[in-house]
């Protein structure tokens, strides 16, 4: 039976036909899911700005099994080891040893060494510890290459 059959008048409204209006749960929803995009929005700008990319060589300075350390002035001078582990494979560390923060100072095969200190090596690829007394991996930047240059991305 329908509403008009029974000569009644309800305030009830056919399925499918609700008001548009918002309950106070589904407003509160909508603003946490707003706060939130608005949030993560943030963070990401702030990530994106806080990184920048700086141009370090050109790939043709980097000799296969080789590497060397340069210096980006325009990021405070900071010194960034670039080596090439294989052809065309290019990897970016922190020269800095992490057993003593003496600067690394040779490539030898596979290795990076620290001559100036303990003896510490690190793999050229990964920057991982070959041999102590250093416990600890080479911090490891993100490089890029772009129309045969060498990009490093550095946090501000």
């Amino acid at each position: 039976m329908t509403e008009k059959d029974h000569g009644c008048r309800t305030n009830a409204k056919p399925a499918g036909k609700e008001p548009l209006g918002l309950s106070r749960r589904n407003l509160f929803s909508a603003i946490a899911i707003a706060a939130g995009s608005i949030g993560l929005s943030s963070i990401a700008t702030s990530a994106q700005a806080a990184s920048k990319k700086y141009k370090v060589c050109a790939t043709k300075d980097i000799k296969v099994g080789g590497g060397s350390i340069f210096k980006i002035s325009a990021a405070g001078g900071i010194q960034i080891m670039v080596t090439q582990p294989k052809p065309g494979v290019f990897r970016a560390f922190n020269p800095a040893c992490t057993h003593q923060g003496i600067r690394l100072s040779k490539i030898a095969g596979s290795n990076i060494l620290c001559e100036k200190g303990h003896g510490a090596a690190f793999d050229t690829t990964t920057g991982k510890v070959t041999r102590g007394p250093a416990q600890i991996a080479l911090q490891k930047y993100t490089l890029t290459v772009e129309n045969k240059s060498l990009y490093v991305t550095l946090n501000s």
